[in-house]
């Protein structure tokens, strides 16, 4: 529904220039330039300083950021929290990474997606982990792990960790998904889906952007005694592990307006979005209102502090540059200074998306 507004600018001069007084330049002894020719003309189809019609009047941060690196290799060392892959391929930029394994890092059996253990990953087995893009400089280098798959069978298709970017709805029903990792998927009645560790009933309309996902594709689920047909053909359908929603919701934003959580807000003359030094700006009450968290306001230090429920998100000053998360002590600078236009606040799409932990959702 919204994308990107493009800034198109073409510019063309024209210079015309003519020599009058022909005769009063013989006199002087001076050549007379013919009165049709031009004098460093610029051609009327040269463009100057032209700005591409492609080119964007702002950019999101969240549009430009890295997804985690898929890599694997042999387990040849495992201790205190951090496990040594090798890679032989010679494809591989490194071959060697230190995956760092945290309290936050799911390891999850291959087959099953069952939960395991650091101690249960044994030394020489194939093990594949999902790291972030950002690695230290040193040699082997180092990153920590988001998901580390273990217990891979010989000639096993491992199961893909992705995040849904868009979904859309197929003519006969199915659900397709489009992932942070430009896979498409079709999903059907057929499609097993299951949750992560939780007893709940899941099923293709729970599928929205920023559930993130373990995908079996079909046909490589294992196989089958002769004769068991009818079990092969089950298990060779798409399968997805679900995990928990991990965001406050989604938005789609844009100069011509937002939707939060898949409802457009009406919003008045003076609540309208517009572009700050390449950062699109959105009313600030709004956007946070629309996710279900409470705004208080301090008049006597002109605080703003965002409240889910009891607890405080984090706050700032009006026209600050600063922010405050609740779980933090020091502030983090935000993109763009909070603006007051016509009494109604305003933030950056950046900011706001971050703070609020939303996950943007783009049309193709």
């Amino acid at each position: 529904m919204m994308k990107k507004y493009m800034k198109r600018s073409i510019v063309t001069l024209t210079a015309v220039s003519c020599i009058a007084g022909g005769a009063s330049a013989m006199a002087a002894n001076v050549v007379a330039v013919p009165i049709s020719a031009p004098i460093e003309a610029v051609p009327i189809s040269a463009p100057v300083e032209a700005v591409p019609i492609n080119a964007p009047l702002y950019e999101i941060a969240q549009q430009k950021m890295l997804e985690s690196l898929r890599i694997y290799g042999t387990a040849t060392s495992i201790e205190e929290g951090r496990i040594m892959l090798e890679n032989n391929n010679e494809n591989a930029e490194f071959d060697k990474i230190v995956v760092n394994v945290g309290e936050d890092t799911l390891i999850l059996d291959a087959v099953t997606g069952l939960p395991m253990s650091i101690d249960d990953i044994r030394e020489n087995e194939t093990v594949y982990a999902y790291v972030g893009p950002a690695m230290t400089m040193s040699l082997p280098p180092m990153s920590g792990a988001e998901l580390v798959l273990a217990n891979i069978p010989a000639d096993f298709r491992v199961p893909a960790y992705e995040e849904i970017d868009r979904v859309e709805e197929g003519e006969d029903g199915s659900v397709i998904v489009h992932t942070n990792r430009d896979t498409t998927y079709t999903v059907t009645d057929d499609t097993e889906l299951f949750p992560y560790l939780t007893r709940n009933i899941v099923t293709k309309h729970h599928l929205i952007p920023g559930t993130k996902l373990l995908v079996w594709e079909p046909a490589v689920m294992g196989e089958q005694a002769e004769g068991e047909a009818g079990e092969q053909e089950e298990a060779a359908s798409l399968k997805m592990m679900v995990f928990a929603y991990g965001y406050s919701g989604t938005a789609e934003v844009g100069l011509d307006g937002m939707t939060i959580k898949g409802e457009a807000l009406e919003l008045s003359e003076d609540e309208q979005p517009y572009v700050e030094n390449g950062h699109l700006m959105l009313p600030f009450r709004q956007f946070v209102e629309a996710l279900g968290y409470e705004i208080e306001w301090n008049e006597e230090t002109r605080g703003i502090t965002v409240l889910n429920g009891e607890k405080e998100l984090y706050s700032f000053t009006a026209r600050g540059t600063e922010v405050k998360l609740g779980n933090e002590e020091e502030t983090r600078t935000l993109f763009e200074a909070a603006a007051v236009e016509n009494g109604v606040s305003f933030m950056t799409a950046d900011d706001l998306l971050f703070l609020n932990n939303v996950k943007l959702v783009e049309e193709e």
